[in-house]
């Protein structure tokens, strides 16, 4: 626990809280799934080993929302935290940065360069950094220590996606070294540089010390700004993958008669009919040109099946989780049906995007 009563914690709070103001405006326009994923951020920083299904329902539970598994592991998938291993390993690392902040704010050298240290090393153990890193260690801060959040700066905070995030991780540690008066790396080599000269007047040291800030101020502000522009475009890329799954999602929905499910169905009953030499009539040629067209824009767009339609296989409960089950309910775990695939369901490949359930009912 942090003493939030000491003088200098305060300031360094107070600091924080300025920061997070600054950095909240421009995050003010953020799309909702960067508040929903930081959402997901603080709850699974209480649980390393948190399912998807168990975190839907502390979502529900705790926002409102009406969350699926299906939707927590797609943005898992998303953020590259798919893997549970690795997932464990980011928030292990978000929990030391934290500790070693929780020293720090309280004046303690050694955490604090055990601070600065960790939280520039790679958070996964095969030595990469991940994304969403100094995000996540940001949020596990103020889920660890919730008394350093005497401004209710949470909802400011869930704002902030991995750029800005990044960013604010600089505001933390210019406040704590400045409270302080801890030396920051980024400057020792230009103290080092200095040293050989003798010192003139306190005022010219001063004049020298606030141009760095400024100048460090303004690249850190020009490299901020090509960061965001950078994260921009990749949210405008995830933006229109995602139209095009809902468009392929709405596609086959009930409402329009599930169109990518009937022409599988349309495909496998002409090759049949090819197969016992039926003469198909002219008249409906046109009919059979638009339905190879459409099976081919489909497959251009990179929309496949998930399974092989009308198919039939034995299953367990656990098979079954993540499709639309239509049978008698499971007895035990190891109980096996023996099920028929009635919608396939659909995956957009390149993203590993699902875009509708695979459909299974219980062959009597």
């Amino acid at each position: 626990m942090i003493n939030i009563n000491n003088q200098k914690v305060k300031e360094v709070v107070q600091q924080m809280h300025e920061a997070m103001v600054r950095k909240a405006k421009r995050g003010s326009q953020v799309k909702e799934d960067i508040v929903k994923e930081n959402r997901i951020f603080s709850i699974i920083c209480f649980d390393f080993d948190m399912g998807p299904t168990e975190c839907a329902v502390k979502m529900n539970d705790k926002y409102g929302y009406d969350m699926t598994g299906d939707e927590v592991i797609q943005i898992f998938r998303n953020r590259r935290m798919a893997n549970p291993m690795e997932r464990k390993e980011l928030l292990q690392w978000a929990e030391e940065v934290a500790e070693c902040f929780a020293g720090a704010v309280q004046g303690k050298r050694d955490s604090f360069d055990k601070f600065e240290k960790i939280r520039k090393e790679p958070s996964l153990k095969n030595g990469k950094r991940h994304d969403s890193q100094d995000r996540m260690a940001v949020i596990m801060i103020y889920e660890k220590y919730p008394e350093i959040d005497c401004f209710d700066d949470t909802d400011s905070l869930h704002l902030l996606g991995n750029t800005l995030a990044r960013y604010y991780f600089y505001d933390i540690s210019d406040a704590v070294s400045d409270v302080y008066g801890f030396p920051q790396y980024r400057e020792e080599e230009k103290k080092k540089q200095k040293s050989s000269k003798p010192e003139n007047k306190m005022s010219y040291e001063q004049a020298l010390r606030r141009i760095a800030q400024l100048e460090n101020t303004l690249e850190r502000t020009n490299t901020m700004l090509q960061d965001l522009q950078d994260e921009f475009e990749e949210q405008l890329q995830a933006s229109k993958i995602k139209e095009l799954a809902d468009f392929f999602a709405k596609l086959n929905s009930e409402k329009y008669g599930c169109i990518l499910d009937e022409l599988l169905v349309v495909r496998k009953g002409v090759n049949e009919l090819r197969k016992n030499n039926f003469k198909l009539p002219i008249e409906i040629n046109g009919l059979l040109i638009m339905v190879k067209k459409l099976i081919q824009f489909v497959r251009d767009s990179h929309i496949e099946p998930i399974m092989k339609i009308d198919s039939t296989q034995e299953v367990t409960a656990s098979d079954v989780e993540f499709c639309n089950y239509e049978g008698t309910p499971f007895i035990t775990p190891e109980e096996k049906k023996t099920v028929k695939v009635v919608s396939p369901g659909w995956v957009y490949k390149d993203k590993e995007l699902q875009i509708s359930r695979p459909k299974v009912k219980e062959e009597e």
